[in-house]
C-alpha cells in the first residue's frame, strides 16, 4: 500500500506517548466504587453465570454475548473488583488509539493519526462510555478496525485484510446489535466500491458470506429478541424532537455550544475532503466513514418509526471511532497555524470531558459515604432491608446476598441483629405498627444512596 505520507520514528514515539497518556486519564477514573444500573447488570450476569449461562442470559436480553464473555475471561484471571471490570472497558480504548500508530499514521500521516486520537477522546460521549462496564468501547474498537481493514482490503487487494475484516466484523456483530448494523453498512459501501472498480469482487463476496454465516446462529436469537420487544420495550417513541436531540446527546458537553462546534467541524471536514488534494481512494474512504454512522442512524430511526422504538443516540457510539477518523482525515492537511488551534480546542474538549466524568464517577452519588458507614457499622448478624425491588440486584454488587432482604420478604420476628433499612420512600411501605408489634424501634441515620437512587438510611433495632 502506498503510504500517504510516511511517518518518522519520532512521530511514532509521540503517538505512542499520547495514547498512553490518554489511557492514563481513563484509568484515573476507575478508583471508585460507583456503578450504574447497566453496569450492575453486567456484573450480575457475568459474575453469577458460567459461559453457557452468559450466552443463555444474553439470549434473553437485547445484546449479543461477546463482550460478556470477554469480561468473564478477565475476571476469571484477575478477580472481580470493580477496577478489573472497568479496565476491561479501557483496554479497547487503548487498542483503538494504537490503530493510529499501526494503520492511520502509515496510511494517512502522523498528523492525521494524532488528530484521530484527539478527536476520539474529545467527542464528549466517548470518555463516559470508555470506562463504563458495558460493551461500547469494544464496539468502538471492532467497528473502527473493521473500517480500516475494509480500506486496506480495497486498496491493497491483499487477502490478509479480507480475513482481518471478516474477524473484526464478526466480532462487532457479536458485541452490539447496532455495531452489527454498522458492520453491514461497511460491507455494503465496500461492495459498491469493488463493483465500481471491478476488482476484489470475489474476495468481498467470500468475506461477506463468511461473516454472515458466522452470525446466522445469533441472528435467529436476535429475531426472537426483536419480536418479543415490539411495543414492549423501554425506549420512548421516536419523534421529530427526539431525532433532533440525538446529535446533542453525542456531542454536547458542559462547555457551551460544543454540539454546534462539532457540527461545524463535521461540515468543514466534509468540504475539505473535496477541496484538498486527496487521492480518490482517500476521499471515498473519508466519505464512507461519515456515511456509516449516518446510515446506521437512519435505519435505526426508520425501524423505530415504522415498527417499534429500538433506537437511541448512544447506539451510535460504536461509530465514534469512524467519526473521529473522518474528522482527522478532513483536517489532517491543515497548515502551521490552524493545526495547533484545532489541537488546542480538542485538548480543551478532552479536559472538559474528563472533568465531567471525574465528577460523575467520584462526586455525583452518596455511594462512597454509604459504603464507608456500612463497613464501620455492619455486623455479622445484621440484615440490610430495602423497599425498591428494582435495585435489589444493584445492592447485591456491594453486599452479600444472604444479608439482603426485600421488605415484602422480611421476617421481623426472626431478626437477631440490627436491621439497616434503605427506605427509597416508595411502596411498599414499612408501617410503624409492624415495628411496634415486634418490639423494634427505628432511628434515622442519614440520607445516602447508591447509584442515582438516594434513600433514607434507618437503623432498626430492639
Amino acid at each position: 500500500m502506498k503510504r500517504f505520507p510516511n511517518s518518522s520514528k519520532n512521530a511514532i514515539i509521540w503517538l505512542l506517548l499520547s495514547a498512553v497518556l490518554m489511557t492514563a486519564l481513563y484509568v484515573s477514573l476507575i478508583f471508585n466504587r460507583n456503578i450504574w444500573t447497566d453496569e450492575a447488570f453486567t456484573i450480575e450476569l457475568v459474575g453469577s453465570n458460567s459461559v453457557l449461562g452468559i450466552i443463555r442470559g444474553t439470549a434473553n436480553d437485547v445484546h449479543p454475548p461477546l463482550y460478556y464473555l470477554i469480561v468473564k475471561l478477565f475476571i476469571t484471571l484477575f478477580g472481580t473488583s470493580f477496577q478489573v471490570y472497568k479496565l476491561v472497558s479501557i483496554l479497547p480504548m487503548f487498542f483503538t488509539m494504537l490503530l493510529g500508530i499501526f494503520y492511520i499514521a502509515p496510511w494517512f500521516g502522523a498528523k492525521t493519526a494524532f488528530l484521530f486520537m484527539l478527536f476520539l477522546n474529545a467527542i464528549p460521549c466517548v470518555m463516559e462510555y470508555g470506562v463504563q462496564i458495558r460493551m461500547y468501547s469494544w464496539a468502538i474498537f471492532f467497528i473502527t478496525i473493521a473500517g480500516l481493514f475494509a480500506y486496506g482490503a480495497y486498496v491493497t487487494h491483499q487477502t490478509k485484510y479480507w480475513i482481518l475484516l471478516s474477524i473484526a466484523a464478526v466480532s462487532a456483530c457479536y458485541t452490539h446489535n447496532f455495531a452489527m448494523i454498522s458492520a453491514v453498512w461497511i460491507y455494503l459501501l465496500l461492495g459498491a466500491a469493488v463493483l465500481f472498480s471491478r476488482t476484489g469482487i470475489v474476495k468481498w463476496f467470500l468475506s461477506g458470506a463468511f461473516t454472515a454465516l458466522c452470525f446466522i446462529p445469533w441472528l435467529l436469537v436476535l429475531l426472537k429478541q426483536t419480536g418479543s420487544r415490539i411495543n414492549n420495550y423501554w425506549i420512548e417513541p421516536v419523534t421529530k424532537e427526539t431525532i433532533l436531540e440525538y446529535f446533542g446527546d453525542l456531542f454536547d458537553s458542559r462547555l457551551p455550544f460544543t454540539a454546534i462546534l462539532f457540527a461545524l467541524l463535521l461540515l468543514a471536514a466534509f468540504i475539505m475532503v473535496f477541496v484538498k488534494p486527496y487521492p480518490a481512494t482517500t476521499r471515498c474512504f473519508a466519505l464512507a466513514l461519515l456515511l456509516v454512522p449516518l446510515l446506521t442512524a437512519l435505519l435505526g430511526i426508520a425501524v423505530s418509526v415504522l415498527i417499534t422504538p429500538f433506537f437511541i443516540a448512544r447506539y451510535l457510539i460504536p461509530c465514534m471511532g469512524l467519526t473521529a477518523l473522518f474528522l482527522a482525515i478532513g483536517f489532517g492537511t491543515q497548515k502551521v497555524l490552524s493545526y495547533p488551534l484545532l489541537c488546542a480546542f480538542l485538548l480543551s474538549m478532552t479536559a472538559s470531558s474528563y472533568k465531567t466524568n471525574f465528577l460523575d464517577e467520584y462526586r455525583s452519588t452518596h455511594t462512597e459515604e454509604l459504603l464507608t458507614y456500612m463497613e464501620e457499622n455492619l455486623s455479622e448478624n445484621d440484615i440490610i432491608l430495602y423497599n425498591n425491588k428494582l435495585y435489589g440486584f444493584i445492592y447485591a454488587c456491594y453486599f452479600d446476598t444472604d444479608k439482603l432482604r426485600f421488605l415484602e420478604d422480611m421476617d421481623f420476628g426472626a431478626a437477631s441483629g440490627t436491621i439497616w433499612y434503605f427506605d427509597s420512600c416508595i411502596s411498599p411501605w414499612l408501617p410503624d405498627a409492624v415495628l411496634q408489634e415486634h418490639g423494634l424501634t427505628k432511628e434515622y441515620i442519614a440520607t445516602l444512596g447508591i447509584e442515582q437512587n438516594d434513600f433514607i438510611l434507618y437503623k432498626i433495632s430492639r
